[in-house]
C-alpha cells in the first residue's frame, strides 16, 4: 500500500504547487466598477509631474491626482496612485489587471480602440513648439521650416505620431529623437537651458512653463486641437459611466476650478 500511496502524495504535491504558480503569475482581470467597490480600493496610474502626480517635501500634489481622488472620495474607495511616464507601458499595464485607470492626458486616437474606454475629454487642446527666443531671425515661424531638423521628445511620446504626420504633411522629413527618463515638463527646461533645440508640449502647458522660463517661445502650434481623456479597460463599461457622471459634474465647479488655477 506505502508502495502506492508515495506516487499519489507527490503527484497531488505537484498539482498543488503548479496552481500556486498559476495563481501568483498568471494576469490578474480587469476590474469593473462593481469589483472596485467591494474591494474598496481604486488603483491609478499616472505620470510623474505637476499635471500628474507628485511627491516633493512630504507633500502629494499633481493636477489629476487631485481630480482623481475627488473621484475616489465620491466612491467611498481607497485610492491607491502609481506612476509611469510611459503611457503605453502604463496603458498594457492596465489592460493586464494590475491598475484600474489611466488618469492621465492620454490622446483620444483609433490606436487603441480594440481596448479601451476613453472618458469623456478632460482637455481639447494642441501641441505647440517650444523653442527659445534667442534670435528672432532663427525662430521657428512656419511648420515646413521643421524640415530636416530633430525634435527632442520623452521616449515613447503619444505624439511622436503627430510629428510623423506633420512629415507627411510637408513633404519632409522631420527627425525625432526620444529622451529616456524625461517627462514633457523636464523637455522644456531643457530647452529653455539651450540643452536641446525643440520638443513639443500642450498649449495650457506651455503657457505655464513660459511663466516659468520667459525666454520660450511657444507661438507655433503643431497639428490641430486634440482630445485628452483618461482610459479604462474596454470591458469597465460602468467604470467608465460612472467617470463619465463624475466628470460632468465636478468639472466646471468651485472645487474644480480651485484645482485648476493651482496648475495652469
Amino acid at each position: 500500500m506505502e508502495k502506492y500511496l508515495k506516487p499519489v502524495l507527490i503527484a497531488v504535491a505537484i498539482v498543488a504547487l503548479l496552481s500556486l504558480f498559476y495563481a501568483i503569475f498568471k494576469d490578474k482581470k480587469t476590474r469593473d466598477l462593481d469589483e472596485i467597490i467591494d474591494s474598496g480600493r481604486l488603483r491609478v496610474l499616472t505620470d510623474n509631474s505637476t499635471l500628474g502626480f507628485k511627491i516633493e517635501n512630504d507633500s502629494v500634489y499633481g493636477f489629476q491626482y487631485e481630480l482623481v481622488k475627488a473621484f475616489a472620495v465620491k466612491l467611498g474607495v481607497e485610492l491607491e496612485i502609481s506612476e509611469n511616464d510611459d503611457v503605453e507601458a502604463s496603458i498594457n499595464e492596465m489592460l493586464k489587471g494590475n491598475y484600474d485607470i489611466v488618469s492621465a492626458l492620454v490622446p483620444v486616437t483609433n490606436e487603441y480602440n480594440d481596448k479601451l474606454l476613453f472618458t469623456n475629454p478632460l482637455q481639447v487642446d494642441r501641441q505647440m513648439l517650444v523653442q527659445r527666443k534667442v534670435d528672432s531671425a532663427l525662430i521657428i515661424s512656419k511648420q515646413y521650416e521643421l524640415a530636416d531638423d530633430t525634435i527632442y521628445l520623452p521616449k515613447k511620446s503619444p505624439y511622436k505620431m503627430l510629428i510623423a504626420n506633420l512629415s507627411g504633411q510637408i513633404a519632409d522629413t522631420i527627425y525625432v529623437s526620444e529622451l529616456k527618463n524625461t517627462i514633457a515638463e523636464v523637455a522644456v527646461k531643457m530647452v529653455a537651458d539651450g540643452i536641446i533645440t525643440y520638443t513639443i508640449c500642450p498649449e495650457r502647458c506651455a503657457k505655464k512653463m513660459l511663466k516659468l522660463y520667459p525666454n520660450l517661445d511657444i507661438s507655433l502650434p503643431i497639428g490641430f486641437q486634440q482630445s485628452s481623456a483618461w482610459a479604462v479597460p474596454i470591458n469597465s463599461t460602468n467604470l467608465q459611466k460612472k467617470l463619465n457622471e463624475f466628470l460632468f459634474e465636478f468639472v466646471g465647479s468651485a472645487e474644480y476650478w480651485e484645482i485648476y488655477r493651482k496648475y495652469f
